[in-house]
């Protein structure tokens, strides 16, 4: 005799959408708690700032693999159980509940990304933070991290794109680079995280006295040599720093791969 419901089906549903094998079994209620619990704990997660590193992020997808897992097997028990009528619940609802929940993710997401979740993601296609970031890692971005701080690899927009550089004066600063060495407050910070290999260029050996607008930040690439930076673009309006990058979470090199770079 054919079952009322699918097993295999009622699984792959809860994989896909959380909690939506459960209303397939006709558990709504607990369909419902499988999502607010889900969702309650991916805020809190951002709300508290611990999603916004290579492994907070690891938690937040842990977190939710672990839910819409669990979840799916329970999914799958009831459903091989089950002796109800097949055609419950109607169509109807199960497309409300989906559309309901991606309704809620894309606001998560997109609306609500900086004040709840916190933290935002990026693929890396240049090579004007190498060796520190390069070409083809992926970083994660603390949005709430505060104002830039010396040292700081930050996102920034510019010209209707985000990029990423090193933070190396804020507003109040006086910088200048001698022998390609950076001169802040008349502080030598040496080479100031770029490797000797990448400071040889006529525009990285030399800077004139520059002082740093209130409100402002100056900003360098670590590959000093090729580096559309603050020396080409000019000072970058603290209110474009979009956050501050906490690491690498994932990496085509597998030894970068949870690289973390803590806030100064």
């Amino acid at each position: 005799m054919k079952p009322g419901k699918f097993p295999l089906q009622a699984f792959l549903m809860s994989c896909l959408v959380a909690g939506w094998g459960l209303v397939y079994v006709g558990r709504i209620k607990w369909a419902i708690g499988v999502a607010a619990f889900l969702y309650t704990g991916v805020v809190l997660l951002g709300v508290f700032g611990l999603s916004a590193s290579p492994v907070g992020l690891y938690v937040l997808f842990g977190f939710i693999v672990v839910v819409k897992l669990s979840s799916a097997v329970v999914s799958a028990v009831l459903a091989r159980r089950y002796d109800g009528p097949a055609d419950v619940p109607r169509k109807r609802f199960h497309a409300l509940y989906v559309g309901v929940l991606i309704v809620i993710t894309f606001v998560l997401i997109e609306v609500l990304r900086a004040p709840l979740m916190g933290f935002k993601t990026y693929y890396i296609p240049t090579g004007s933070m190498a060796p520190t970031v390069s070409v083809g890692d992926y970083i994660v971005t603390d949005l709430k991290a505060g104002a830039p701080k010396v040292g700081d690899i930050v996102v920034y927009r510019w010209n209707g794109t985000e990029a990423i550089k090193r933070v190396a004066g804020v507003g109040g600063d006086t910088l200048a680079i001698v022998n390609g060495e950076l001169i802040r407050n008349g502080e030598n910070l040496g080479l100031f995280h770029a490797p000797a290999d990448r400071v040889n260029g006529a525009a990285s050996m030399a800077l004139a006295p520059v002082e740093v607008k209130p409100g402002h930040v100056y900003l360098l690439g670590d590959n000093r040599n090729n580096s559309n930076d603050s020396r080409f673009i000019g000072q970058v309006a603290v209110e474009d720093v979009v956050g501050a990058v906490t690491g690498i979470w994932f990496s085509k090199e597998r030894s970068r791969i949870g690289t973390t770079f803590p806030l100064q």
